[in-house]
């Protein structure tokens, strides 16, 4: 017995796989329970006085300032969605500490990492430079409003709840209006190749429509061709990245 358990251990493993690809998004099931506003509140105050930390993810090491989105299980997922992605020119907006895009531009041509928030990219441009990412383009914009030119592939991971905003660290949680995602569906097709893609965060929260992004994708004239999931670290609810194509 000892022989056969010592064999099995031995056999080579198969790579283990962080989340689930989807067909349909019927195919994941019901929604969570968990509410996620109050948790939100807590993070945010949490982030607004926190000191500089360095993490490692996927290969990079990178700081977190404060004011700033810290790294999660969704930043896990957009990555390991996205590793096929090559030699093409991206686009993210809503970048915080640039974790995805300058992952991403260790292997396409040239990128560009967009936030509202002034911290998150003075947070991208120290995390390209410990990295030594010299391909990444990091600027202040509200969604397209400074971006110029088309891309093979847009990234975002926008800020999920609808709620009321006391500045612009906020806009990493909260989205007065369902703004920010309106203005994303409605222009970003002037900024998206023919043959693109748009790869779109969001959670099942039990506070959140979890079709929104879907109905406001179809209403521009995208179409859903793929849907991803990951459970949360508590395992209370999941993150989802939605892939679009143009109709």
């Amino acid at each position: 017995m000892n022989r056969l358990n010592t064999a099995i251990k031995q056999m080579p493993q198969k790579p283990k796989k962080y989340f689930v690809d989807h067909k349909s998004v019927l195919h994941l099931g019901g929604q969570s329970l968990f509410p996620s506003v109050g948790k939100q509140e807590q993070r945010l105050d949490e982030r607004k006085v926190a000191e500089e930390k360095r993490i490692e993810l996927q290969g990079l090491s990178l700081l977190i300032c404060a004011g700033v989105y810290k790294t999660g299980v969704d930043t896990e997922l957009m990555i390991e969605t996205t590793k096929q992605i090559q030699n093409k020119k991206f686009l993210e907006i809503g970048c915080g500490c640039g974790a995805i895009s300058i992952y991403l531009a260790k292997n396409n041509k040239t990128g560009i990492a967009v936030d509202i928030n002034e911290l998150a990219v003075e947070n991208t441009l120290k995390n390209c430079q410990l990295n030594n990412i010299t391909n990444l383009q990091a600027q202040v914009s509200n969604v397209f409003e400074n971006v110029k030119g088309k891309f093979d592939v847009i990234f975002c991971n926008p800020p999920y709840n609808e709620h009321d905003v006391r500045d612009n660290i906020d806009r990493m949680f909260w989205d007065p209006q369902n703004s920010m995602k309106e203005q994303f569906f409605m222009t970003v097709k002037n900024h998206l190749k023919k043959t693109g893609s748009i790869y779109f965060g969001w959670a099942d929260f039990a506070d959140l429509n979890f079709e929104f992004p879907i109905s406001l994708a179809k209403l521009y004239g995208f179409k859903l061709v793929k849907t991803y999931s990951r459970p949360s670290s508590c395992s209370s609810f999941r993150f989802i990245v939605f892939k679009f194509k143009l109709a």
